[in-house]
């Protein structure tokens, strides 16, 4: 498989079907200027559209960070520039900060692997993401009121509706640092794992466990999930999700049979590439 071409990430398949992205600016603590913001979505586009990539794991390298957010000695030379606009298409992508914060329709379950500080659109970023893993030492946080900007990257809606309005309140209006056991605390972590364990294997452990599902399955489930979180109503969302562009695919897709054969016959399935989508659904 080729991979794309990239500036500011590193890329790797570690295993089957598995798209290991690592953000590569350690001197800036993983922080994204404008374009590797840009570069990040053109890859998670790519993704998306690769048949053969059913999970997504994100990373940062250098040991200390997973993103530090925006790379604000960047943007305030942008300013100093002329370019005032927070949030805007030549800061970040319409997908968000690193192209996932605001992504609306994503088939590929995504994976934050954190070891070290993930803030401001790195917190961002985690928010987004299915399976959130973390060394003890990581810290998350919205410190953005600290610097007088705000968290104009989809990330402020999705953590209010994942934890209560005192929770919410008091991450995004004091800015502080949230340990990775906090952060589990309040159901935002999947798993904390011991400092100096390798984050990516940790990871690995729950991208395994996702890629040995009917990827047609896993797809249409996880756009499910993100339908019920969009729509008022749960008979909505339903009724929606079952009429989809993601269903039709699922119930005229190959996995779907073999996985009843597999399970009928008493062996394990052989999953194969799903078919692209001729549309995508939107949210």
């Amino acid at each position: 498989m080729q991979l794309p071409s990239t500036q500011f990430l590193l890329l790797s398949i570690p295993e089957p079907h598995v798209l290991l992205i690592t953000i590569n600016r350690p001197k800036q603590f993983n922080a994204l200027n404008p374009e590797a913001n840009f570069e990040m979505s053109k890859v998670l586009d790519w993704a998306e559209d690769t048949d053969d990539i059913w999970c997504i794991i994100i990373t940062g390298t250098g040991g200390k960070a997973f993103c530090a957010g925006m790379d604000l000695v960047n943007w305030n030379k942008d300013r100093s520039s002329g370019n005032n606009n927070q949030g805007s298409g030549e800061t970040m992508p319409p997908t968000g900060f690193g192209g996932l914060s605001n992504r609306g329709l994503a088939r590929k379950p995504v994976i934050a692997a954190v070891d070290g500080y993930a803030l401001g659109g790195g917190t961002e970023m985690v928010l987004a993401c299915n399976i959130v893993v973390a060394t003890k030492k990581s810290k998350f946080g919205l410190p953005e009121v600290k610097r007088g900007v705000t968290i104009a990257a989809g990330g402020l809606a999705r953590l209010a509706r994942a934890v209560s309005y005192q929770v919410v309140s008091e991450i995004a209006l004091t800015g502080r640092h949230i340990t990775a056991d906090e952060f589990k605390k309040y159901d935002l972590c999947n798993e904390v794992v011991e400092d100096g364990t390798d984050i990516v294997q940790a990871a690995l452990g729950w991208a395994r466990k996702i890629v040995s599902n009917s990827p047609d399955a896993v797809f249409i489930t996880k756009f499910g999930i993100m339908l019920a979180m969009e729509r008022a109503s749960m008979e909505q969302s339903t009724n929606e999700w079952m009429a989809s562009e993601e269903a039709v695919a699922w119930r005229n897709g190959e996995n779907l049979a073999e996985g009843l054969a597999a399970f009928a016959s008493k062996r394990a399935p052989n999953w194969k590439n799903p078919a692209p989508l001729t549309k995508k659904s939107k949210l």
